[in-house]
């Protein structure tokens, strides 16, 4: 982190262990993105002070490189201590959610996998009709049609002809796609 993390506390006496507590949250928050240049967290109460039933909200702002990412929340249940350090919690776990899902959005150029070339020899071949099957070398029979050939070598091809082709699911079974003669 390039600043220092920013703690301030509003309406509510400061606490050594809820900063201890803070401190260890944000060192999670570098952990899941390095590019964390600062923090801002503010926790606050209203000015009305309550032994139970007070409202706490805690505000978390991470800075990064393209729009930062802004959190708040709010917890009003039992005792003082353990709402605030509930509410500090929450503002960290949905930051971390937030922080996974910027990641996500960012740096989200989905990878498309291509099916494995696979090699066989032409079993069947209809020049007429334009269609054929491959024997694949692992024993596999597979459709293919003169629109799979990547190049106009369709005159070539004769049964025992050696092809590359990659194999794809279709709704009546395996057929072949992007064929060539295997040189």
């Amino acid at each position: 982190m390039q600043t220092e993390p920013i703690i301030s506390y509003h309406n509510i006496d400061h606490s050594p262990a809820v900063d201890e507590l803070v401190q260890r949250r944000i060192a999670l928050l570098e952990r899941r993105d390095e590019r964390i240049t600062g923090c801002e967290v503010t926790m606050e109460a209203p000015q009305k002070r309550k032994r139970h039933g007070r409202v706490f909200k805690v505000r978390l702002n991470v800075h990064l490189p393209g729009p930062d990412v802004s959190v708040a929340r709010e917890v009003a249940q039992g005792s003082a201590q353990e709402d605030l350090i509930l509410a500090v919690n929450r503002a960290f776990t949905a930051a971390e959610k937030a922080l996974k899902k910027r990641k996500k959005v960012m740096g989200g150029v989905e990878v498309k996998h291509h099916a494995p070339i696979l090699h066989g020899e032409i079993a069947e071949l209809e020049p007429e009709l334009g269609y054929g099957w491959v024997t694949a070398d692992d024993g596999r029979r597979v459709y293919f049609q003169r629109d799979s050939l990547t190049s106009d070598q369709w005159e070539l091809l004769e049964k025992g002809t050696r092809i590359r082709f990659r194999e794809m699911e279709g709704e009546k079974g395996p057929y072949a796609t992007a064929v060539t003669i295997a040189g």
